[in-house]
């Protein structure tokens, strides 16, 4: 059964990282672009940054849900949101990352990468607890983890856009804003017992709106605004007349 669950846990956490990031950076690439607006190399290299990242973050996590209460609910909810939107910036905000279109998309790997292990780990971890976990239960978590891999993949991809920018604040606002109305929902509801089913999945549809909204804005509006800014300040300036 550990097999199991060991090899059902890396699909549903590597799986969809991989799947999204496929998705997403398929129209900034060859052959939809002649010119490809990132190198394939570090894309894969943030990704597998971003995998040690997870891990890292989910024994902090771990560790400090043990060590929490419901009084303390605040401060895990916020505490874990801007921890891990901070340790984002604070890597991909290095001075030979900014203002470069690319860090936008390398943003992105590293965030899928944090997604994929935290993922894997969280519903490992998770699933072990139940005694014969069936069908339905790891259905749950597969759902569960497809959250974590919305929420870091657009989150990290907004703080990378911001230092491309050369506008950090805003953007790491807005990460950090999914961040903590997803935990808000997620925490309260799911980690204590404070709504009882089926009131708490109104937290989980919730939760899932939030992560989706952060995608779909991403991949629809953020980053396509970001090319055509891009391309616009490149291009060939025109002659004054005299």
């Amino acid at each position: 059964m550990a097999d199991f669950v060991m090899i059902f846990s890396a699909i549903a956490g590597f799986a969809p990282a991989m799947g999204l990031m496929f998705y997403t950076l398929r129209d900034y690439t060859f052959p939809a672009v002649a010119k490809p607006f990132f190198d394939d190399r570090k894309v894969f290299a943030f990704f597998a940054l971003g995998i040690v990242l997870g891990m890292l973050l989910f024994a902090f996590e771990e560790w400090g849900s043990t060590a929490s209460s419901e009084e303390t609910l605040l401060v895990l909810i916020v505490g874990f949101a801007l921890m891990e939107e901070s340790m984002k910036l604070m890597i991909l905000n290095f001075p030979r990352f900014q203002r470069k279109i690319d860090t936008a998309f390398y943003g992105l790997s590293f965030g899928l990468g944090i997604a994929a292990t935290f993922t894997f780990a969280t519903i490992y971890a998770s699933a072990l607890g139940i005694t014969n976990p069936g069908a339905v239960d790891m259905i749950a978590y597969a759902l569960l983890g497809f959250q974590f891999v919305l929420l870091h993949g657009a989150t990290t991809a907004f703080i990378g856009i911001g230092v491309a920018r050369g506008e950090v604040k805003p953007y790491f606002s807005e990460a950090l804003l999914i961040h903590i109305g997803y935990n808000v929902l997620m925490v309260p509801f799911f980690m204590y017992d404070i709504f009882e089913p089926p009131l708490n999945l109104l937290g989980l549809g919730a939760a899932y709106a939030i992560v989706l909204y952060g995608y779909v804005k991403l991949h629809r509006l953020s980053l396509p605004v970001l090319i055509q800014d891009a391309k616009r300040l490149a291009g060939p300036k025109k002659k004054k007349k005299r």
